[in-house]
């Protein structure tokens, strides 16, 4: 009887056993080394894994007021690292993209609140260029440009809401260099000024 039992009980060890060695492994979300401070909703709002001497290592999560997901992401050695989230209080995302060793790369998208695209930034990894294009909440294409360590820097374009071509020109240091061309809302070449920039 005890015979014919005994590859059940093997079976049973081994899977109690696992699952002890597989807690001693790990401290909950965070990964080894590292430890799990603050409170997620509702006895707090803030919550991330890290180091004994403080460095952030592992899952990072905020959240809203409510209760809603505010930010989310994850830091590798004191650097953001992958996959990064943010959303408004109503739940609705507000930005995504990824960290390569705590700088943004690749392409970002911002949202506005009722859930439309507004905004795509495509970071250059080693660089500090920025190529950005907006559109308005109505979905039509508002405006694209560069950034260069936060200041506006080369070529610069808008859009009237119909579509057409409202304003064209150049940065250089975040200031209007050179010529700049504009065009009404029936896409005839104007003196005055177009565009929500254009008085920059």
């Amino acid at each position: 009887m005890l015979l014919a039992s005994l590859p059940r009980l093997l079976v049973a060890w081994a899977l109690v056993a696992g699952a002890v060695l597989g807690c001693s492994r790990a401290s909950g979300p965070c990964p080894e080394g590292a430890r799990l401070h603050g409170h997620a909703p509702p006895e707090g709002t803030l919550q991330w894994c890290a180091r004994p001497d403080g460095t952030k290592h592992g899952r990072w999560a905020e959240w809203h007021p409510n209760g809603k997901a505010k930010t989310e992401g994850s830091y590798v050695n004191g650097k953001m690292e992958g996959r990064w989230v943010s959303s408004f209080e109503t739940g609705v995302k507000q930005s995504e993209g990824e960290y390569r060793g705590g700088l943004k790369q690749g392409l970002w998208t911002l949202y506005y609140e009722e859930g439309q695209k507004n905004r795509e930034e495509l970071h250059s990894a080693g660089s500090r260029e920025v190529k950005w294009s907006a559109w308005r909440s109505d979905g039509t294409k508002w405006a694209e440009g560069t950034l260069l360590g936060h200041r506006a820097q080369g070529l610069y374009s808008e859009w009237h809401p119909n579509g057409v071509l409202a304003v064209q020109g150049h940065y250089e240091n975040g200031g209007k260099t050179g010529e700049w061309k504009y065009w009404s809302v029936e896409g005839k070449a104007s003196d005055a000024p177009q565009g929500d920039f254009a008085r920059d």
